[in-house]
């Protein structure tokens, strides 16, 4: 997801374009909308925020739904890119097709998609599947690469899928990284990221490479919060909800970008374009506690009051927030929603 966190240090440099665009036109922006296909993956990560998995539930969005939300939501905003998440989006490849065609309709100038290359076993394959990802309307796509994911997928997989969409003609491609422990740790899965990130770089020269510090949420709160320090309960709130920025799973929920399991509504059940308008961070029973009143520390109280046994440290906020959340849920359907994303 550093794919998308890397947007949020320009948010202000949006929001001023967003106020621009809204003063040309009736609409106000969004400034980007994705939806998570599917939570099926090839692989199942230990730092997996959003817990994919070859395991996770066989539910996918479906095509009406997804034209119903596009059609939605374009009548009502600006709609400024659109990006496709899992799971692994290019498991149900034909269906992602259908659905980079419809997007592309709609004359939305960036559509893009995050993808860990298992795809490029065979060249053939790999070839096939960069031209009609561009043909359909894709110019955009991200490499996940790391130690984490080439425990799963071969390197020289990837390459070939790297290649096979440059060659395609994808004008954007990305290679995204994450480090482990904060900025500078030392720990293997860092050294063997940047051996495999190093390898990248000296055969590529048309890739942007984005490295994010990996947040501690989803399978990484079981995982990996060894090797951070767990020495204190970080106390920053939490400003995401403040960008526009939304998310619709195959079961309708609407979540924040780059907050998935705390739900604003779900588009099955109403129109998209009215979650997003009637959506208010300080009003929501979860989000404003985040945001408006403290941060995640707040969840981590709330929790405690209802029985829950905090740990002694917390790896950062999102291990709060994470962790307060897996307790709290029983005290919060249709919010803190769905299953696939709790453990």
């Amino acid at each position: 997801m550093n794919w998308i966190n890397r947007k949020i240090k320009k948010s202000n440099e949006i929001l001023r374009v967003d106020k621009k665009m809204s003063n040309n036109t009736t609409k106000k922006a969004i400034n980007f909308l994705s939806f998570l296909t599917s939570y099926k993956c090839t692989n199942e990560c230990k730092h997996c925020a959003l817990l994919a998995s070859p395991n996770q539930d066989d539910i996918k969005i479906e095509f009406g739904d997804l034209k119903r939300y596009l059609e939605d939501i374009t009548s009502n905003y600006i709609v400024q890119e659109v990006g496709f998440f899992g799971g692994e989006p290019l498991l149900n490849f034909d269906l992602l097709i259908s659905f980079i065609e419809e997007v592309k309709k709609y004359d939305i100038p960036k559509i893009g998609l995050p993808t860990n290359g298992y795809w490029g076993k065979k060249d053939s394959i790999a070839k096939e599947y960069a031209l009609k990802l561009k043909k359909a309307g894709l110019n955009s796509i991200g490499f996940s690469v790391d130690a984490f994911h080439q425990e799963f997928i071969p390197l020289d997989d990837v390459k070939n899928a790297v290649r096979a969409c440059h060659e395609a003609g994808i004008e954007i491609i990305y290679l995204i990284s994450q480090n482990l422990g904060g900025p500078g740790a030392k720990n293997t899965f860092n050294e063997k990221t940047k051996e495999i990130t190093d390898i990248l770089s000296d055969e590529f020269d048309y890739y942007q490479l984005i490295t994010g510090d990996l947040q501690v949420k989803g399978r990484a709160a079981n995982h990996l919060t060894e090797y951070f320090s767990m020495e204190t309960i970080p106390s920053d709130k939490c400003l995401i909800f403040k960008v526009p920025m939304f998310m619709i799973d195959p079961n309708g929920w609407v979540f924040h970008q780059l907050c998935q399991g705390i739900t604003i509504g779900n588009a099955k059940k109403k129109p998209l374009s009215e979650i997003i308008s009637e959506f208010n961070y300080r009003k929501h029973p979860i989000i404003g506690k985040v945001v408006a009143k403290g941060g995640p520390q707040n969840l981590l109280e709330m929790a405690i009051e209802k029985g829950y046994k905090p740990l002694s440290g917390y790896a950062d906020k999102c291990h709060i927030c994470s962790s307060a959340r897996n307790f709290l849920r029983p005290y919060y359907p249709n919010i803190l929603e769905p299953s696939n994303l709790y453990l």
